[in-house]
């Protein structure tokens, strides 16, 4: 989303660095050509006390030479807004300008205070043939306070993104992707649903079920009525979703459901999630995707899940 430049650097991998005010995860991957992905690293480092986190970040960058990467990073759910706006018919070097104008209405704090950056939507019914395009629009001081992070720590910054397109760099690996398929990522404290098809981004959901709510272990889900709450609230805003998305977007039902890992034993979420919709669902493993030298334990890919997805980037999207 947003791009810097800087230094000639080592070619074959990318460093992603997400934070937020518990853990640092680290996430580098390289690749080699006609080869899957390569996962050399997958750290998560908890932070008893944010103060140090700035320190830590330092630290982890010389233990594991990450300054000689391109790096990215992405805001925290929560710092940012994800707009779906009609896209203006002005010359491309007047579209942020534009796109400022358009969404200045429909956000809590002033316009001359934010960062706005565009991307590319899937084609709209309700919009006829006008282009829409997703605006996302951040506070500027919580931008800047990232970039100084990962910039006094001598990394070599290069583009800040969004979870979603975080999950969709993992959502577009997934043979289910071909039909269409909504995936459901649970951070501590909140989470999303995003629907992705053919590696395209169509529509995401910011959901309050962290899994901070959820109790360490149960034998199943059918046995904790607070996990079949918890389960509850996904199923309605994933119906909520993709009713949104095959009446807007014009698309069949999606092929099928992914949740992420929950970093928690619960047997029998895919089950209740599969009776719940009438779709199939199962749990995504990203060793399926990707090479690492270790298996990747399901604990650590969900707490290291949106470092993996920004690492995963490819390119810089031209608008």
């Amino acid at each position: 989303m947003l791009d810097f430049f800087k230094k000639k650097l080592k070619k074959d991998a990318k460093v992603a660095i997400c934070s937020n005010e518990n853990a640092i995860a680290i996430a580098r991957i390289r690749r080699e050509k006609d080869l899957p992905p390569i996962l050399d690293l997958c750290e998560v480092q908890e932070i008893e006390n944010i103060s140090i986190r700035d320190a830590e970040i330092v630290r982890l960058t010389k233990q594991y030479d990450l300054d000689q990467y391109e790096c990215l990073s992405s805001l925290e759910l929560g710092d940012y807004n994800l707009l779906l706006v009609e896209a203006p018919d002005v010359q491309p070097e007047e579209l942020r300008a534009a796109i400022r104008w358009r969404v200045k209405e429909l956000i809590d704090f002033h316009i001359d205070d934010a960062v706005v950056d565009v991307f590319e939507a899937p084609a709209y019914k309700a919009a006829g043939n006008n282009k829409m395009m997703y605006a996302v629009v951040a506070k500027s001081n919580r931008v800047k306070a990232l970039i100084d992070q990962l910039n006094n720590a001598d990394l070599n910054l290069n583009i800040i993104d969004i979870p979603e397109l975080a999950l969709r760099n993992i959502a577009a690996m997934l043979p289910e992707d071909v039909g269409g398929v909504a995936l459901i990522y649970a951070g501590r404290h909140q989470g999303l649903i995003t629907i992705t098809r053919q590696s395209s981004l169509y529509l995401s959901r910011t959901i309050n079920v962290g899994t901070s709510l959820l109790p360490e272990s149960v034998l199943s889900v059918m046995d904790d009525e607070s996990c079949q709450r918890w389960l509850d609230s996904i199923v309605i805003e994933v119906q909520r979703s993709m009713d949104f998305y095959e009446s807007h977007f014009s698309q069949p039902q999606v092929s099928a459901l992914v949740m992420t890992p929950i970093g928690k034993e619960i047997p029998g979420i895919t089950e209740y999630l599969t009776d719940q919709l009438q779709i199939p669902a199962r749990m995504l493993d990203v060793n399926e995707l990707i090479d690492a030298p270790d298996r990747i334990p399901s604990e650590l890919q969900s707490r290291c899940l949106l470092a993996i997805g920004t690492a995963l980037r490819q390119g810089v999207v031209t608008l």
